[in-house]
């Protein structure tokens, strides 16, 4: 764990995952980029980022906004951020699977006010900076500060409801599909391009029913409606995500592999939480790559 304590009072970026790791990163330069590629400055190993995901600005006032690349999906105060936004003192964002980064800014230090030493002839030397108690203490407060905030990461992933596989989860996600169809039109309606670069998959044909063609219809509106005509999609989801799990519990990733991509491409929607299972099971089970 690399955290930047004696790197002046520049802000910061906290970052937690991939994996449970926690980095700091000082924002010292006007630009700063991240992602997956390896020219990016700051480098994060998650196959769900872009190349280069999104992008640090400072601005001519001294502020930071945070810009997303391309239709790379970020999420900023727990929404989707659509282009730029200005970042606050505390603010977090999240890119990929689950790779988080808080936007930290340390407050300037207030200027002691100078003693009059040489009336008191006080003459004892003084301690150095690290052995003076009041910076001990802050540098304890700084530590828990750190502690506390991994582990309120850690317990806040542990109680979510995006844990392990099993049935009653499958069963749980396949209920949210309605719902993911109805966030996709909104989103659809403020931004075609976030659109676009969120919801993917065929529009279907001779009656078909998909996804895709759900989310880009505003019929049916009514919930009721809306859920009985998306029951096929619910169906077919929780059907190929058991037999999924199913042969995973049973070692045979090749085709648990297989059959969560197939229940990806049900639900073929980054920001539904239905989409976002069957890519995580997906990259569980994906052999690792032979170096």
């Amino acid at each position: 764990m690399a955290f930047s304590f004696f790197r002046g009072n520049k802000p910061s970026l906290l970052q937690t995952g991939p994996g449970g790791q926690s980095r700091s990163h000082v924002l010292d330069r006007p630009e700063m980029s991240i992602g997956r590629a390896a020219n990016a400055d700051i480098v994060v190993d998650d196959p769900f980022l872009a190349p280069i995901h999104a992008r640090i600005e400072k601005q001519s006032d001294g502020g930071f906004i945070i810009r997303r690349m391309g239709l790379n999906p970020i999420m900023l105060r727990g929404e989707a951020l659509l282009q730029t936004a200005s970042l606050k003192a505390g603010d977090s964002f999240r890119l990929g699977k689950d790779v988080e980064f808080q936007f930290v800014v340390k407050a300037a230090a207030k200027e002691a006010p100078k003693k009059e030493a040489a009336k008191t002839g006080d003459d004892k030397p003084k301690k150095p900076l690290f052995k003076q108690p009041a910076f001990l203490a802050g540098m304890g407060l700084v530590y828990l500060a750190i502690v506390g905030i991994i582990g309120y990461v850690i317990l806040s992933d542990s109680g979510s409801t995006e844990g392990g596989p099993t049935a009653e989860r499958i069963n749980a996600e396949a209920a949210r599909i309605p719902t993911c169809i109805k966030n996709a039109r909104r989103m659809r309606q403020v931004s075609e391009a976030s659109f676009n670069g969120a919801v993917g998959g065929r529009v279907g044909r001779d009656g078909d029913v998909t996804y895709a063609a759900l989310s880009l219809s505003a019929e049916p509106a009514d919930d009721v409606a809306l859920a009985k005509a998306a029951e096929p999609i619910v169906e077919a989801y929780k059907r190929t995500a058991l037999a999924a799990l199913a042969s995973e519990n049973r070692g045979n990733k090749t085709l648990a592999l297989t059959l969560y991509q197939q229940t990806y491409d049900l639900v073929p929607d980054i920001n539904c939480s239905a989409a976002r299972f069957a890519l995580q099971r997906r990259a569980a089970v994906k052999p690792p790559a032979r170096r």
